[in-house]
């Protein structure tokens, strides 16, 4: 395997995603009591402090075992992919947010059983930077392999 701009693109951006996620609920944790909530931009986002045990979003708690497997599964699987295939960096970066994000959350379950939450925006669920690195990097990819997709005009 050789290292390609890509590929540090992909391990630069994931481990920037995971430090990122790991101080700001670090910080909330130290800083914010669990259950409260206080205005940060004013009635725009707030900023609260609530344990998740499901996915992104809050969604499917009664099913953390298996979401914390699919944190190892997708991680191996990005890695494997990223080491097995030579692609732009733009998409390495991309796959990188989903990596750091699936890796901050997937640290959050092993280490306390619930994944910390703690951006609020009262019209969409709580959430974190690990759940808007995967969000952001998921809808780039479909983005992209739309536009791909859409036949070219002759």
């Amino acid at each position: 395997m050789r290292l390609t701009g890509g590929r540090l693109a992909f391990v630069v951006v994931a481990v920037l995603i995971f430090v990122a996620d790991r101080i700001t609920k670090d910080l909330i944790t130290a800083n914010v009591p669990f259950g409260t909530e206080f205005a940060a931009v004013d009635h725009i986002v707030w900023i609260t402090n609530i344990h998740n045990s499901g996915a992104a979003f809050g969604l499917a708690p009664a099913f953390a075992i298996v979401f914390l497997i699919a944190s190892v599964a997708v991680s191996i699987g990005l890695i494997a992919y990223v080491v097995t295939h030579h692609n732009p960096p733009a998409v390495d970066a991309i796959l990188g947010l989903i990596l750091g994000g699936t890796i901050g959350n997937g640290y959050d379950r092993i280490m306390y059983g619930t994944v910390t939450d703690f951006i609020a925006l009262h019209f969409w669920p709580v959430f974190n930077v690990a759940d808007s690195a995967v969000s952001v990097g998921v809808v780039l990819i479909a983005l992209g392999y739309f536009v791909r997709a859409q036949p070219r005009a002759a």
